[in-house]
């Protein structure tokens, strides 16, 4: 017996699906970013900023978890 071989074809097509979902999360994260940095520095005001986090670290975190969501959608 043999085994059939994977066609090049669907390889490719793989590679195209996947490459297209990293695009839409990285516009998705993109997107969310400018809200996630308002919405940080408005926190950031008030209160003391926390040590070893910067506000444009803690808008991408923020931006990423919002992204994460979106695509469960």
């Amino acid at each position: 017996m043999t085994t059939p071989m994977p066609s090049i074809k669907a390889a490719r097509h793989h590679r195209s699906v996947r490459r297209r979902d990293r695009l839409e999360y990285r516009a998705l994260v993109a997107v969310s970013f400018l809200p996630c940095l308002a919405a940080a520095a408005l926190k950031r005001n008030g209160a003391q900023a926390p040590v070893g986090e910067t506000v444009f670290s803690e808008a991408l975190s923020s931006a990423r978890a919002a992204a994460g969501y979106a695509l469960l959608v």
